[in-house]
């Protein structure tokens, strides 16, 4: 027999090998079948906390917990729900800080403020009635918006009337 006719001969040694390989991966899948997973409680106590457990305690009510998938399909948009509100909130800080610095200074200087946003006011009337595209910060979302033609129409109208009082 030549050499190369020797590997094409089964090796009973690495057979049976092969076949408790794969005996033992067929009982750990078994055993770790869902079935056999333990299951978990969740429960609010009188004070609001939330708790989890293996037993489920008495007199209060508790919800079974599904332990054997991946995260629910909404804990994605729960997250992106508590970051939207986190930066609103953080959003709505800064404007109250801005706002409060910009009313001590106009209380410190009010000449030098007036003349600023009369300024501005000059600019935004200018911008609204010669770019065809304008766009404003939502202040709820913090992201730019494109306005609409009555949007557009009536922030002319303001510029105007505040440039009056500048005059």
């Amino acid at each position: 027999m030549l050499k190369s006719d020797l590997e094409l001969l089964p090796n009973k040694k690495t057979d049976t090998m092969s076949r408790f390989s794969l005996f033992l991966s067929l009982a750990l899948l078994a055993l770790a079948s869902p079935g056999m997973a333990e299951k978990f409680y969740k429960w609010v106590d009188e004070n609001g906390v939330t708790h989890y457990g293996t037993q489920a305690p008495n007199g209060t009510q508790a919800s079974e917990i599904n332990t054997r998938t991946n995260a629910s399909s909404s804990q994605g948009d729960a997250i992106e729900a508590l970051n939207a509100r986190r930066q609103a909130e953080a959003r709505k800080r800064e404007k109250t800080e801005q706002a409060a610095t910009e009313s001590k200074r106009a209380a410190e200087n009010p000449t030098e403020v007036t003349k600023e946003r009369c300024e501005e006011h000059k600019k935004n009337l200018e911008t609204l009635q010669n770019s065809p595209v304008v766009r404003t910060e939502n202040p709820d979302t913090g992201k730019l918006e494109v306005i609409d033609q009555e949007r557009r129409e009536k922030m002319i109208e303001e510029a105007r009337e505040a440039l009056e009082l500048c005059d």
